[in-house]
C-alpha cells in the first residue's frame, strides 16, 4: 500500500508544473481537479491490475476509454417542458 501512497505522491508531483510553483502552489490548482481525478483513477487502476487487486475481468485494454465512461458528469439535460408560444393572431384582440 505504501507503492499506491508514492505513486499518488509522483502522480501530483507530476501535474504540479514551474508557473505553479512559481505561483507558490504545492498542489496542483483547484480548476484542474477533473483531469487530476482522471489520471489518479487510470495510475489507480493500473495499480490494481499489476497486484491482482483489481475485480473488473478481463483487464480493459484502454483503461482511460473505461475511467472516462464512469466518471459523474455534473451536466444534465432538460427536464422542463419547452415553453409554447402562442400565435400573434390569438393575441390579437378580435371584434365581436
Amino acid at each position: 500500500m505504501a507503492t499506491a501512497v508514492q505513486n499518488g505522491q509522483a502522480t501530483t508531483a507530476e501535474m504540479v508544473t514551474a508557473e505553479h510553483l512559481a505561483e507558490g502552489r504545492l498542489y496542483p490548482p483547484l480548476s484542474s481537479i477533473r483531469d487530476v481525478s482522471f489520471k489518479f483513477a487510470v495510475k489507480i487502476i493500473d495499480y490494481a491490475y499489476r497486484n491482482n487487486m483489481a475485480s473488473w475481468y478481463p483487464e480493459p485494454e484502454d483503461k482511460e476509454t473505461l475511467v472516462h465512461s464512469l466518471i459523474y458528469s455534473p451536466d444534465y439535460d432538460s427536464f422542463t417542458m419547452d415553453g409554447y408560444h402562442w400565435p400573434s393572431q390569438a393575441m390579437e384582440i378580435q371584434d365581436v
